[in-house]
């Protein structure tokens, strides 16, 4: 899946300029209850201003409030060091950016250097729920070791018990031996049935 079928587009996003004073930006983020929102000039992005950075700025200078707020302007504390990417990325790697560069969202720039919308944490966990197809069907968790042709095994039993697959999710346990875990979400009028033939087959069911 592409970046572009989960960001938020920029037609749907609050923005501020880097000459905005920190009042404007802090009006922003606080109608919608947003602790950051994206800082652009003429369509290109350059950064985030965030609440607690405007904040703590404050609690660690001083002064009159009024005068922070008004003449501190958002280029003066935006944060530069964010991400950007394609909306032709595939998905795996915002999330790796997210993981790694600790931010609250990727920034996604055309070819040509025009912003476009951002993709969030939120966005990418909805999608990964919807891929292991949580609140659909009922889940079995089992346990195969990493040998070729152990899936096709286990797909040939559910299909054999007539199971619809709503997702099929190996993930690594970190353990020590060659292990798989294999979360799968199955509709099937005869679960205990399949869970049986899945155990007989030689397959851990947890």
């Amino acid at each position: 899946m592409y970046i572009r079928a989960l960001m938020l587009p920029k037609e749907e996003l609050t923005t501020v300029t880097p000459e905005d004073s920190l009042r404007v930006a802090l009006q922003k983020m606080n109608e919608k209850d947003f602790l950051s929102i994206p800082v652009l000039k003429d369509k290109r992005f350059l950064g985030i201003i965030s609440r607690e950075r405007i904040y703590s700025e404050y609690f660690e200078v001083g002064g009159d409030r009024d005068d922070y707020l008004d003449f501190r302007k958002v280029k003066d504390l935006m944060r530069v060091d964010i991400p950007s990417l394609s909306p032709n990325d595939e998905i795996e790697k915002a999330s790796h950016a997210l993981d790694i560069y600790g931010v609250p969202f990727i920034a996604v720039v055309n070819d040509y250097g025009v912003f476009e919308g951002i993709i969030t944490h939120y966005a990418i966990f909805r999608q990964f729920s919807e891929a292991l197809g949580i609140n659909k069907g009922q889940k079995i968790t089992v346990l195969a070791y990493d040998i070729p042709g152990q899936i096709a095994k286990l797909t040939e039993i559910i299909s054999r018990f007539g199971g619809d697959i709503i997702s099929f999710v190996v993930l690594d346990p970190k353990v020590k031996t060659d292990v798989k875990e294999i979360v799968v979400r199955v509709r099937c009028s005869s679960m205990v049935r399949l869970v049986d033939a899945v155990r007989d087959a030689g397959f851990r069911v947890q």
